[in-house]
């Protein structure tokens, strides 16, 4: 049973388009990144579906200080 190159480019094109719904994390990660994909962005998607997308990119409180955490010697 052999198989022609009409059916082989017919299996690979359906496989190509069948598209998976994108989740918020990949909508969030590729408007922010230029280049995608990349590593940097996988890693970015990576984190946001483990804290959740709703908390993905916003940056924490911190405290009011004038150090910003950096240890300063008078002299």
């Amino acid at each position: 049973m052999a198989i022609s190159r009409g059916q082989i480019s017919r299996q690979v094109s359906k496989s190509r388009s069948s598209k998976v719904p994108k989740d918020a994390c990949y909508k969030k990660v590729k408007a922010r990144y230029k280049v995608f994909p990349s590593a940097y962005a996988s890693g970015a998607i990576a984190k946001c579906r483990k804290v959740g997308a709703k908390n993905w990119g916003t940056k924490s409180k911190s405290k009011k200080g004038g150090s910003k955490g950096r240890a300063t010697k008078k002299r």
